[in-house]
């Protein structure tokens, strides 16, 4: 830090050695705040740093020599940052964000220059803190899971859902005995949470009343002795063991690999060769476990330890929430938003980068978590800590992962609450053991999202409402997120009415747009806890719009279909996945390919001429073609392919497919393929 300090007073003085007409004229406002700035008067000192920014960017950007330039950018950078941490101070979030941007876009332009990355080390707080003070609302639409089928789930994934459960031989509510969870907790444990060293290679470390309960195991297999411990006998015997207990395990090896506080850190290479082989001998001898690859969400640069996705079935992630970071109330603002902690984080942000990195291929698991709600432990107390109750933080902070990681990451697929007192750590999480804590976790999972078994499905999902067709009786909820200048109402405007008011997360509202036609926009405004409009997004829909019913569901399509002369185009892949088909793109013929079961169906781009097993059809009314972007079908043809009925309901400009029976034959009113297929079988 101390060289950083010195780095930028060098570029401040190097520039104001400068000659005045090299310069340019922002010394005539930088001198002015410094000086308000050294007498104390910030609110002065900023008013004049504001006009001499744009001054010294106008002079670096036709500055000819490279190093001056690279002087100014810098300069630019320090003053947008002075500006950006007082507008952040005096509570003008929204000054702090463009300033905050400022700061950003001139120190990569100075790196850029200067062809280094060191400033940004320098930007790395102010980024998070950017992070925590925009605005977010984003919109959902309630969606039944009834017809729906993910595709390419993995190893024992729920289609939908959170499996839930946790840690039970040491919560003193529990102590083993799962009767007991539904009664402390609201609702059954879906699976239960154990840890086991590689020592331990003989037993699973569970009680007799868990192992006879039969849940699935989440464990925790850690090389406490190092990684070269773990030898193919010793891994080949435990996999026997696992084997044995026929239920699902996921086997989470030597997790939290990029901690320091492990025994197995500090060796990427060695760590992915052995859990290479703990993932190749586990699927020899013991087809009940999923191999779960699990770091902490802070540490070393995680990607290092990846073994790659041949070997991994889940992504775990360890993440508790702390009221401060190390449970220290000293710590500073900077250090806790560092590692997300604290109560200007966003707690959801700890999942952000590992679902962005995953969730496109891999389930997720927020493997271990708790929420802190005291330091009152013995360890706080031995180290001499200021002892605090953050017990209605918690409680808040639970509500607002579990109300919203069913909309924000809903590949997230279980939950692991580690609930043992006994640890040592300074931090206290045990839910059982603080009340306001417990009433809110209890109330949040009873949401039918969180799952207590495998085979249980939640009865909707929540979808982005940009991906949804908006029609009849419609559920939404909003994500919202306001940084420091905390949540206040969400109000839902249709055509300029405010047709429902919400105050609490996920502010759930019901609307009625049945018997709407033509244009129409929805608009969602957040409000902060004083009144003020903090964010607001604007929604067109057609109410009289051609919709596509597959099986009584209406289905949902970001670009919604067109009616073009008759024929009615759909997305290419929505539709496809919607009728249970893998799909395809060759984009050197411009072909888009559906295949499911022994029926493959190609069409090519603005070509009218569509391909059923390799047999060429009648040519079409209209063809596939680009619309805004998107690859547009006719709905009818991909359907009837598919061995489905199509039919028309002009009243209500609706495309009604249906499954049939093999022994039938599709029906068309208009415009049938030449060659009818034969029925593909039921969807």
């Amino acid at each position: 830090m101390r060289r950083v300090i010195a780095i930028l007073l060098a570029t401040v003085l190097a520039v104001a050695t400068a000659p005045r007409a090299q310069a340019s004229n922002y010394w005539e406002y930088l001198n002015p705040g410094n000086a308000a700035e050294a007498a104390g008067d910030l609110r002065t000192a900023v008013e004049y740093w504001k006009k001499a920014i744009p001054l010294i960017e106008q002079s670096a950007a036709s500055n000819p020599d490279i190093k001056k330039q690279v002087s100014e950018f810098n300069m630019c950078g320090v003053y947008a940052q002075k500006v950006a941490r007082a507008l952040d101070q005096f509570g003008d979030y929204d000054g702090a964000i463009a300033y905050f941007q400022k700061e950003i876009d001139c120190w990569e332009k100075a790196d850029q220059l200067a062809g280094t990355n060191e400033r940004e080390d320098w930007m790395r707080w102010d980024r998070l803190r950017m992070e925590q003070i925009v605005p977010r609302l984003e919109v959902f639409v309630s969606r039944p899971t009834a017809g729906v089928e993910p595709r390419n789930l993995g190893k024992f994934e729920p289609a939908f859902g959170a499996l839930i459960g946790g840690t039970v031989d040491h919560d003193p509510a529990v102590y083993d005995d799962l009767d007991r969870v539904a009664a402390t907790y609201g609702k059954p444990y879906g699976m239960v949470m154990i840890y086991n060293t590689v020592g331990e290679y003989d037993f699973i470390n569970a009680s007799t009343k868990v192992l006879e309960a039969g849940l699935p195991l989440q464990i925790a297999w850690q090389p406490t002795r190092g990684l070269h411990s773990v030898t193919e006998p010793v891994v080949r015997a435990y996999a026997k063991k696992l084997a044995e207990y026929g239920k699902p395990v996921f086997l989470r090896f030597a997790n939290e690999m990029n901690g320091s506080w492990v025994p197995w850190y500090g060796d990427p290479e060695l760590y992915k060769q052995k859990f290479r082989l703990v993932a190749r001998i586990m699927r020899e001898e013991a087809p009940n476990v999923a191999m779960v690859w699990a770091p902490n969400y802070v540490g070393a640069d995680y990607m290092d330890y990846y073994p790659g996705d041949e070997w991994v079935d889940w992504v775990g992630v360890s993440a508790y929430h702390d009221a401060y970071f190390l449970a220290d109330m000293r710590q500073s603002d900077m250090m806790n938003g560092l590692y997300y902690q604290g109560q200007k984080a966003n707690p959801l942000d700890k999942f952000k980068e590992i679902y962005a990195l995953f969730a496109d291929r891999k389930p997720i698991m927020i493997a271990e978590t708790g929420y802190n709600y005291s330091n009152n432990t013995p360890e706080a107390r031995k180290q001499g800590l200021p002892i605090y109750d953050s017990s209605e933080w918690a409680a808040q902070t639970a509500r607002y992962v579990y109300a919203y990681l069913p909309m924000v990451y809903p590949r997230i697929k279980m939950v692991g609450h580690f609930n043992n007192p006994r640890t040592g750590d300074r931090a206290a999480y045990t839910i059982s053991q603080n009340p306001t804590l417990l009433k809110a976790v209890r109330e949040a999972i009873a949401d039918d999202w969180y799952l207590s078994s495998l085979d249980d499905t939640p009865e909707t999902y929540w979808l982005p409402i940009e991906q949804a067709t908006l029609h009849g009786k419609t559920r939404l909820a909003s994500y919202v997120w306001l940084g420091d200048r905390g949540l206040g109402r969400v109000e839902y405007l249709l055509d300029g009415r405010v047709v429902a008011t919400r105050n609490a997360i996920p502010y759930v509202a019901d609307l009625d747009l049945s018997g709407l036609s033509g244009q129409h926009v929805l608009t969602v405004r957040a409000y902060d806890k004083s009144g003020r409009l903090a964010a607001e997004r604007s929604y067109a829909f057609d109410a009289s719009a051609v919709k596509v019913k597959l099986n009584g569901r209406v289905l949902d399509f970001a670009k919604q279909p067109v009616n073009e002369k008759g024929t009615v185009l759909v997305p290419f892949r929505s539709i496809a996945e919607a009728l249970g088909a893998e799909v395809q793109w060759n984009p050197q013929s411009r072909t888009v390919i559906a295949r499911k079961g022994g029926t493959e169906l190609r069409l090519t781009l603005d070509d009218p001429v569509p391909v059923l097993n390799g047999r060429r059809l009648e040519p079409l009314p209209v063809p596939a073609r680009t619309v805004d972007g998107h690859t547009m079908v006719p709905a009818r043809v991909f359907a009837e392919a598919f061995g489905m009925k199509v039919q028309w309901d002009g009243l209500t400009q609706t495309v009604v497919i249906e499954s049939v029976q093999p022994e039938q034959a599709p029906e068309s009113e208009a415009n049938p393929p030449a060659a009818q297929p034969e029925p593909a079988g039921n969807d």
